[in-house]
């Protein structure tokens, strides 16, 4: 569903697509352990045109003000990013490996100062009081292409805090791409991240592997597992057989 004020997207389009330029710096950096240059530019210049496509139909999801816009925008640079290897010839589980190894350069090179910071806000009442407001508004379905959640109070011994999911943008997104193939992968960079800032993450089931919905939950404490190979988490080890690759 494109804005109906204006196209949100392509309004912010210089700034977004500056955004995405950083990430495929990551991405230049990491592809050479793996590409020529040659192949490594035709994957930038293709992951760049698939990106600036998908913008005007990008779901309108509120604007700055919803914390679904970075989830969002992280999902079409995934897709983008998903179209542009399937160009140049790798399948769904070496783009999987290749996202996941940008995810991990990404978030290394985040200064230990701001990873401290992150850490402190994931915990706070601060964020859970956000993050139950968020949960509570999806739950309006006032956007089609919105995630929808509810919050989870912890008990502070098995987990602090979490968000079960009932529908989840970036799948929409994708099924509009017929990219489903995809979908457990882009979920791994839930690990890279909560591992890289040192916040306690588990999570058991996935809408992307296809089980009926996204338990995430925060932990103090807790080492968040690697997220790759995928088949030694719970989420890949449960997924319904018809999911199966």
């Amino acid at each position: 569903m494109v804005s109906s004020q204006g196209n949100y997207y392509l309004e912010h389009k210089k700034e977004i697509m500056n955004q995405f330029s950083k990430m495929m710096l990551t991405a230049t950096e990491v592809g050479r352990k793996h590409f020529g240059e040659e192949t490594l530019s035709e994957l930038t210049r293709r992951s760049t045109d698939e990106f600036e496509a998908l913008l005007p139909s990008l779901p309108f999801l509120g604007g700055k003000n919803n914390p679904s816009l970075g989830l969002i925008l992280q999902s079409a640079q995934t897709l983008a990013f998903y179209k542009a290897c399937k160009s140049v010839g790798l399948d769904v589980r070496e783009f999987a490996q290749l996202m996941y190894e940008v995810g991990e350069a990404y978030y290394d090179s985040v200064s230990s100062i701001k990873k401290r910071m992150f850490r402190w806000m994931a915990f706070s009442s601060r964020a859970k009081r956000s993050w139950r407001k968020w949960a509570a508004e999806t739950q309006r379905r006032q956007y089609a292409g919105n995630w929808v959640g509810e919050f989870i109070e912890g008990d502070g011994r098995s987990f602090d805090w979490g968000l079960n999911f009932v529908e989840c943008g970036w799948l929409k997104l994708i099924r509009e791409h017929h990219a489903e193939e995809a979908a457990p992968y882009a979920c791994l960079g839930d690990f890279v991240r909560m591992r890289a800032m040192g916040i306690g993450f588990m999570r058991t089931q996935t809408l992307g592997c296809g089980h009926p919905i996204c338990d995430f939950r925060f932990m103090r404490g807790y080492q968040t597992p690697r997220g790759w190979p995928p088949e030694n988490l719970q989420e890949f080890k449960t997924r319904p057989q018809s999911k199966q690759d």
